[in-house]
């Protein structure tokens, strides 16, 4: 589902993240816990640079719930990253790397 984001925010005295976004017609406030925040990129790390780093990762998180979650608030936890880790890890590269190889030429036969 596409989105559009408004703003992006830490709460400083729990260290999560506030993101408000448009999904469609409807605006939803996404809740970025500490522990996802922390969970999401190594070294762990619960501040504004990371939740701006990997925003996308969150509302893409949060547009796959959608369907399962009623209200206006969406909680990404660490265990929604975790899977989100996994899924992304298993999933194929899109663009396959092959190998160039150059030949070589002999300075002698030129």
């Amino acid at each position: 589902m596409p989105y559009e984001i408004v703003t992006a925010s830490l709460d400083v005295n729990d260290k999560s993240g506030r993101i408000d976004v448009w999904f469609g017609p409807d605006m939803k406030t996404i809740v970025v816990s500490r522990r996802a925040l922390l969970s999401v990129a190594s070294p762990p790390r619960a501040t504004e640079f990371r939740l701006l780093q990997y925003v996308e990762t969150f509302c893409q998180i949060a547009a796959r719930r959608l369907a399962s979650t009623s209200g206006n608030t969406i909680l990404i936890t660490a265990n929604d990253v975790r899977g989100w880790l996994c899924a992304w890890q298993s999933s194929p590269a899109t663009v396959p790397m092959q190998a160039v190889r150059h030949r070589l030429h002999d300075a002698g036969s030129a």
